[in-house]
């Protein structure tokens, strides 16, 4: 059975402001430190090898390996315990009041190229940025309130744990009496509060840069998870069958564990599907870290959410090209008559949160086998007109000059995507093993 390239639907659920408050984030604690640049990735997955081993909490072994201090470790599960919902994660922002388009930044959910581009079409247009946003798809309705109510959070005088003067509190370099007195003097002055605390002598002004700098850290965090909202959303609607499979896609999506490299399944479909090319004088197509992702989530998930099993609402059968209600992204039930085709050239967007901006077009496999044979894979594809053409850029695709190619596999299913747009993070890596095939 094999299908391939195209689908989506624009249409974007409508939530009330007071709706949106309601949903919950759900936040792992690794993923917090992740979102905060507290540490790598590669060090979290040390970190996570060895809590197998030992069976103690994560943020112990952190400590004991010495990949992070004991505030670093502290002041991010405090964190964590305001994000189980969208209100209270809003609630606690704090430092100078940033614009729209910074916070999105911050909170690593578009790139500053992507904001140029963004102001660009706001100078162009007339909206509002955030309307812009909006309509390029780096944001929905739901999450540009939610970055309102931050940004009118930041300005405000509320309480929140993550001020300058409270994280100097609980890092122990003032008191909450010297806090005090300094707020009442700000209250007079106006002056800022780093500058009072110093200029009283209750810290050093290299004291107050570190408490900046985790404030701004903390603030990654809350901020990456207030745009995570429509994943927080859809998976609190529909979640995903069991824990396991909830984990293999949280692995895939941060490529962690098994997927931090292609697997030597992988690395062979993307030889031989390389190779094919050559023998009729194409050039070979750069691996994308990007797409990989997108392959292998899409199937996870068509494997484990079998999303290829339904029908629409008109009785059409969907594709290998539908996508479940079970996770991170718009669901769609693909159809042949390629009716939702852009929530496919879409999907590379979504699922990278605008890493790779170019369209993305897919070669989908599945078998009744346990496991995917690459070589079978490539013969079917081979002999289907249209995927062939995907494969040789012909027929349709002639001219279509695809500069970036991912592959997935996941037990009886192989994927590929392919865009005509290079990916900016590069190829990924082939996993190390006794025999290796080499990465054009």
């Amino acid at each position: 059975m094999i299908h391939s390239n195209h689908a989506h639907s624009k249409g974007l659920d409508r939530y009330t402001r007071s709706q949106v408050v309601k949903q919950s984030i759900r936040r792992h604690i690794g993923r917090i430190l992740l979102d905060g640049r507290f540490l790598s990735q590669r060090s979290l997955d040390a970190a996570l090898e060895e809590q197998k081993r030992t069976k103690e909490l994560l943020g112990q072994v952190l400590v004991r390996m010495g990949l992070l201090g004991a505030d670093d470790v502290r002041l991010p599960l405090m964190v964590q315990g305001h994000l189980g919902s969208l209100s209270d994660a809003v609630k606690i922002a704090a430092g100078e009041r940033q614009l729209l388009g910074e916070l999105l930044v911050q909170s690593g959910r578009i790139t500053g190229e992507q904001l140029d581009f963004a102001i660009s079409e706001q100078r162009r247009s007339g909206e509002k940025l955030g309307e812009v946003f909006k309509r390029l798809g780096m944001l929905t309705e739901r999450q540009l309130n939610a970055l309102l109510d931050v940004q009118l959070n930041q300005g405000g005088a509320g309480d929140s744990p993550l001020r300058l003067g409270e994280l100097l509190v609980a890092t122990g370099h003032i008191t909450r009496e010297q806090l005090e007195f300094a707020l009442q003097r700000q209250s007079l002055t106006h002056g800022r509060l780093g500058e009072i605390l110093v200029e009283a002598g209750y810290v050093r002004s290299s004291r107050v840069k570190y408490g900046i700098r985790l404030q701004k850290m903390l603030m990654n965090a809350v901020l990456a998870a207030v745009v995570s909202l429509e994943m927080g959303a859809v998976a609190t609607a529909s979640p995903l069958s069991d824990s396991a499979t909830q984990n293999i896609m949280e692995s895939a999506l941060n490529e962690s564990g098994e997927f931090a490299c292609l697997s030597a399944k992988e690395r062979e479909l993307y030889r031989l599907v390389n190779e094919y090319r050559e023998s009729h004088g194409l050039p070979p197509i750069v691996n994308s870290r990007s797409l990989n992702k997108v392959a292998r989530v899409h199937a996870i998930d068509l494997c484990k959410n079998q999303p290829a099993e339904g029908a629409d609402n008109r009785g059409l059968a969907c594709s290998l090209h539908s996508w479940s209600d079970k996770g991170a992204w718009k669901p769609v039930c693909y159809t042949k008559d390629h009716a939702f085709a852009e929530a496919m050239w879409d999907k590379p967007r979504e699922i990278t949160n605008f890493t790779y901006i170019g369209d993305g077009y897919e070669n989908a496999y599945s078998t009744s086998e346990k496991e995917v044979n690459p070589a079978r894979v490539l013969e079917a594809w081979k002999a289907s007109p249209s995927h062939n053409a995907i494969l040789l850029e012909s027929g349709d695709w002639k001219g279509s000059n695809l500069l970036a190619f991912g592959v997935g596999i996941h037990k009886n299913y192989a994927v590929m995507w392919v865009g005509s747009l290079t990916d900016p993070l590069g190829p990924m890596q082939a996993c190390v093993t006794a025999k290796n095939y080499a990465m054009k």
